[in-house]
């Protein structure tokens, strides 16, 4: 299968003179031969000016796929609603949780501004699924990522409200999009969460391939230690990487430490970065 990656939505824009904008959010549109597909939408801010100025027509979107709650992940769906109504929304169970954000019980709400019954009442077709989840030939979610090593914690600054009770958020919403491609596994992380080395085990197990061609999204490690940073780039190694395109909430530290331990195989993605795989 041949895709083509547009980033739609991401912190920072490169590309001077095309009037494109950036935003603390993510966004990848997806294209092969049978599907147009957004993986995230952004805050909101910028995926209409941006598909605009990049050429990409949002009505044709088909598919929708959430790698998790927060909002400047799926804001981008109040805009995408005012010109497709006619797309499938993929997304865990728990996407829709009253996810804040905050320390001493003073929190702020960072969830999915839009609600699960105004979609279904706007005629969006919703379909929510633990498990790995098979888009089309080719493409599929990760489905819920296990935590299963001992240096990728959870922030602790995240958290759902139930009720009447606040209680820590495990993210279990967090999943990664899988393309099998002519040049092999690319894998799209939203923030990984869960933990990059994680989610890049599961994919193995899932698509029982070990090497991995590319690696885009965020990497959630602005606040990492050297230790944490030293064990991933040790991880890393193993999945035979050849191309790294990492921002949003990546970190500049991390940022470094890939760029020193793959050299030549890691860029800063920017809005209106293009890869073909």
């Amino acid at each position: 299968m041949k895709s083509k990656i547009t980033t739609l939505v991401e912190n920072t824009v490169a590309q001077s003179g095309k009037k494109l904008i950036g935003e603390h959010g993510l966004s990848f549109y997806i294209e092969t031969e049978s599907n147009k597909i957004l993986f995230d939408t952004g805050q909101n801010l910028a995926i209409a000016n941006n598909a605009q100025v990049l050429g990409i027509d949002l009505s044709l979107v088909d598919t929708v796929i959430l790698s998790h709650g927060h909002y400047d992940h799926t804001g981008g769906l109040k805009s995408l609603l005012a010109c497709n109504r006619n797309f499938t929304l993929y997304a865990h169970p728990d996407v829709f949780g009253q996810k804040v954000k905050g320390v001493d019980d003073n929190f702020k709400y960072i969830g999915i501004p839009v609600a699960k019954n105004f979609l279904e009442e706007k005629g969006i077709e919703i379909k929510l699924d633990k498990k790995a989840v098979q888009i089309a030939p080719g493409i599929m979610t990760t489905g819920e990522i296990p935590l299963e090593n001992d240096f990728e914690g959870l922030a602790s600054v995240f958290y759902i409200k139930r009720e009447n009770e606040v209680v820590a958020d495990t993210l279990t919403d967090d999943q990664a999009v899988i393309l099998d491609t002519d040049k092999g596994l690319t894998v799209l992380l939203g923030c990984s969460h869960r933990g990059v080395i994680n989610t890049l085990n599961h994919v193995a197990r899932l698509t029982g391939k070990k090497r991995i061609y590319a690696l885009m999204g965020g990497l959630h490690l602005g606040k990492a230690s050297d230790a944490k940073l030293s064990k991933i780039m040790d991880h890393l190694r193993g999945f035979g990487l050849e191309k790294i395109g990492v921002g949003h909430c990546t970190g500049t530290r991390a940022f470094v430490a890939l760029s020193n331990e793959f050299p030549n195989r890691v860029f800063l993605n920017t809005v209106g970065n293009v890869v073909r795989v």
